[in-house]
């Protein structure tokens, strides 16, 4: 049986979305201001994605908290989401075009950049460093941002739901 909604609930809903997207333009302009300034300190992009997630919680369950006090944590998912989502998609699609453009020569130039220690460490494990090697490097970046978006937007929205129903109490 399908879940009948309140109108304060669909209202609710309605303010949460549309604040999530706010929120989403934003932290895509952050995500490719940042893929300019550096596409390979991961650790910072991961850091910033998680402060995204739990602003774009908060806000979203700002707006929409004074239609359905009981709709924060539902609200703060779809911001938390939303915000880490747009902050990941430029890396994603950043990725993707290296992904689509790895052939053998890009592949030697980008073995190039590898340090001594990555070589040596390669080696030990019996990595062979070549075009298959950066696709299935660009591919797990790929997923790997889409998935932490996803879990962290997730958790991060909830936390920040419960961090905007708390302030607004």
């Amino acid at each position: 049986m399908k879940k009948v909604r309140t109108p304060s609930q669909i209202k609710a809903d309605a303010a949460a979305r549309a604040r999530a997207l706010f929120v989403a333009a934003i932290a895509a302009v952050v995500g490719v201001i940042m893929l300019l300034l550096s596409s390979t300190f991961l650790a910072l992009h991961c850091l910033i994605a998680a402060a995204i997630a739990l602003a774009g919680g908060i806000a979203a369950a700002r707006a929409a908290i004074p239609f359905e006090p009981q709709s924060f944590r539902r609200a703060g998912t779809l911001g938390g989401i939303y915000a880490a989502l747009a902050y990941a998609l430029p890396f994603m699609v950043y990725n993707f075009v290296r992904y689509l453009g790895v052939n053998d020569q890009t592949a030697a130039e980008r073995a190039a950049e590898l340090t001594p220690d990555q070589i040596a460490m390669m080696e030990q494990f019996n990595i062979v460093v070549g075009a298959e090697f950066f696709r299935g490097q660009d591919v797990s970046y790929i997923f790997g941002y889409l998935l932490f978006a996803l879990l962290f937007g997730w958790v991060l929205g909830i936390i920040g739901g419960a961090l905007a129903k708390r302030q607004m109490s």
